[in-house]
């Protein structure tokens, strides 16, 4: 056994993120470890890392304990690791960057190279022909790319050069988190056959991604997070039928609907698209459309995240955006209230142009982000949030009145009035991030994950109150992790794959159309 966490624990005020997670992997295997958005697979991997100190538990690597040591010496013990979100030395060249990562098998050489001695030229040298060779390994042309700064690759260059510098310290387990996010099909093939090819040499890996059919078609063993915990280990077959896996990932009901996880079945990721393009085809959009999006691109440098996404939402529907993680689709309401500018088409919201007007006049149009996450201000009391929503009104003349309305909807808000919301609850923190849209007086209300992370019967709350609130005459465009609970209530549905809109219908169609949880989780 090479890697082995014994009830490794890390709490963040009242967040369990990491709960008591024990776990073992066997010495030249691929372990996979999934779990929904805000599972806590990525703070377990900071902790295993002395990223975040450990608060109970402990971890070993061979006959070596990490718990309670620096990342520095954990990665010196042969413990290497990607990151979620590309860290590179952006304004270094891309060899540097290899070169850094062979800092732990370094002796100290300061004073042979102020004397430029022969031996730290051979060093020298032996290292930067290591370098070239690993950048060859995960597929860079070294002698084509090595002296370009790694900011200037494109994005799934800059991936395979992370692989390359953590290879560089000559790990005996190498963690990737994420390492499939964000590509195309074809360059996730290709991270999928470097998976394939270092753990033929013998190197053990920890597979984190999203992406079922990479984790379940390279992985040994897969184990499952969900709110902190580990709910399911074992082989991909056993796992993907697991019924606690299939709810954690689709909500409640869908392990009574679904006989497998989704991204399972080892269908191809170009078969499954024509799948999902022909099991359905576009639901007939509404003639009259209070926001109108057409061939909207956005991109974040190199990364495309929206690619030419065109639907409508008519005043009074609920409509669902769903698919999954690194779809597009919290790029696409960013960009709709004005925090992003797309790099090409347009968004019409009521006559007002969203992709040139300030989010400031975008809000007094009428259209309001609750945004995932909540980004609620944790040191200022729940009223004084409240009170905040309401700045931009010329006069103060019936919004103490409006306040008490919209905490008669939650009256949980109105019994802790007085606490700072940073010591609320996930569920209670969410209502508060809702309330305080809902005083901007929206026409059209952008929901992003607003279930994320909520215990099962805060989600029931959260989704009890969209439906109110939708009651209320509001109209409603909700991106949303659990897809059957978002198709439930939805009146109509758009399924985004890799930045495009695959499929649409109405939340009922899509909530029956296997295609779609083979979509949503096959991402």
């Amino acid at each position: 056994m090479l890697l082995r966490l014994d009830s490794v624990q890390r709490h963040f005020g009242g967040v369990r993120a990491v709960d008591g997670v024990s776990l073992e992997v066997e010495q030249g295997t691929i372990q996979g470890l999934i779990g929904p958005n805000g599972a806590g697979k990525t703070t377990l991997v900071n902790v295993l890392t002395g990223y975040v100190p450990f608060q109970a538990g402990h971890a070993w690597v061979g006959a070596d304990e990490l718990t309670g040591l620096p990342a520095h010496r954990i990665a010196a013990l042969g413990v290497a690791r990607t990151f979620q979100n590309i860290r590179l030395f952006k304004e270094l060249t891309a060899i540097e960057n290899v070169l850094v990562g062979m800092h732990t098998r370094r002796r100290d050489d300061t004073l042979a190279q102020l004397a430029t001695l022969p031996l730290f030229r051979r060093d020298q040298r032996g290292r930067l022909n290591e370098a070239h060779k690993l950048m060859d390994t995960v597929g860079l042309a070294s002698r084509d790319v090595g002296d370009r700064p790694a900011g200037t690759l494109p994005y799934g260059d800059q991936r395979r050069l992370e692989i390359a510098r953590a290879l560089a310290l000559r790990p005996r387990l190498l963690i990737l988190d994420e390492p499939a996010a964000g590509m195309n099909p074809s360059e996730k093939h290709r991270i999928r056959e470097l998976i394939e090819h270092l753990n033929a040499d013998g190197l053990t890996i920890l597979l984190i991604d999203h992406d079922m059919r990479l984790v379940m078609g390279v992985c040994n063993r897969v184990a499952v997070l969900n709110f902190g915990r580990k709910i399911a280990d074992g082989t991909p077959e056993e796992v993907s039928t697991d019924a606690g896996v299939i709810k954690a990932y689709l909500g409640a009901g869908s392990e009574r609907e679904v006989r497998s996880v989704p991204g399972a079945s080892g269908v191809d990721e170009a078969t499954e698209a024509e799948e999902v393009a022909g099991s359905g085809g576009r639901s007939v959009e509404p003639e009259n459309a209070i926001l109108e999006v057409h061939d909207l691109t956005v991109s974040y440098g190199a990364i495309t995240a929206v690619r030419g996404a065109s639907f409508r939402v008519a005043p009074g529907e609920i409509v669902a955006l769903i698919g999954a993680n690194g779809a597009g689709k919290s790029t696409i309401l960013n960009t709709l209230s004005g925090l992003l500018r797309p790099d090409g088409g347009s968004a019409m919201f009521d006559g007002l142009d969203l992709t040139a007007a300030k989010p400031s006049a975008i809000v007094r149009h009428g259209l309001v982000h609750v945004p995932e996450g909540r980004e609620i201000l944790a040191r200022q009391t729940v009223l004084e949030n409240l009170e905040l929503a309401t700045w931009a009104r010329r006069s103060s003349t019936g919004t103490h009145g409006q306040i008490e309305l919209v905490m008669k909807r939650f009256p949980i808000l109105g019994e802790r009035r007085d606490m700072r919301a940073g010591t609320l609850s996930g569920g209670e923190q969410q209502m508060l991030a809702i309330a305080r849209g809902l005083l901007a007086k929206p026409r059209l209300l952008l929901l992003d994950e607003p279930s994320l992370g909520l215990a099962p019967q805060m989600v029931d709350e959260v989704f009890r109150a969209i439906e109110d609130i939708h009651a209320d005459g509001t109209t409603i465009l909700l991106v949303e992790q659990n897809a059957l609970r978002a198709l439930a209530i939805a009146d109509r549905a758009y399924v985004i794959e890799t930045g495009q809109i695959q499929l649409s219908g109405s939340g009922d169609e899509l909530l029956h159309n296997p295609a779609v949880r083979r979509a949503y989780l096959g991402g």
